[in-house]
């Protein structure tokens, strides 16, 4: 997603439930992102509200807890539910071992041979790491954990240090 004077645009977070009836909601924040929710800090949407501030943050019982600027009972808290919280990517700090996901869309895949294993097709969110669906040259699809020590994203192609296992026909390393 990009802004009108064309800069790119990071999904920082979502807005989960309401907690209590003063206007506050859960909000999910990107852990690779170090989002910092300190009063003024401002968030566009997408969606019918344009821009979300910062009123205050908490942390309540390990989760995040926002209030915004305006909202200030449950039912316009709970009018947020959903709502992604975007900021501008060179605002975000991203983590040392986190990557973005449009800069890995869409590139080739080679093992350490230079043998095509596919193309980066989606990353999805685990709970230990993130993984690439790679689709295959004979068309299947190939699920790789995305971690430092199996892929190297800054070569180009990005290149597959496999494992024995890892990848069918033969191309572990």
């Amino acid at each position: 997603m990009t802004t009108s004077d064309g800069e790119d645009l990071v999904v920082a977070g979502t807005v989960g439930k309401p907690f209590g009836i003063h206007g506050e909601v859960y909000v999910f924040a990107d852990p690779d992102l170090g989002v910092e929710f300190t009063p003024e800090t401002r968030f566009s949407t997408g969606s019918g509200v344009s821009e979300l501030r910062v009123a205050s943050s908490r942390v309540h019982r390990a989760r995040r807890l926002v209030r915004f600027e305006g909202v200030t009972d449950r039912e316009a808290a709970e009018a947020l539910r959903g709502t992604m919280l975007l900021m501008p990517r060179a605002r975000a700090r991203l983590a040392d071992d986190a990557l973005w996901t449009t800069d890995v869309l869409g590139r080739e895949v080679v093992d350490d041979d230079g043998a095509v294993v596919g193309v980066v097709e989606r990353a999805l969110d685990g709970a230990a790491h993130d993984y690439l669906l790679l689709a295959r040259p004979d068309g299947g699809e190939l699920l790789i954990p995305a971690v430092a020590e199996l892929i190297d994203v800054d070569a180009d192609p990005i290149v597959l240090h496999a494992i024995p296992g890892l990848v069918p026909d033969g191309r572990e390393q």
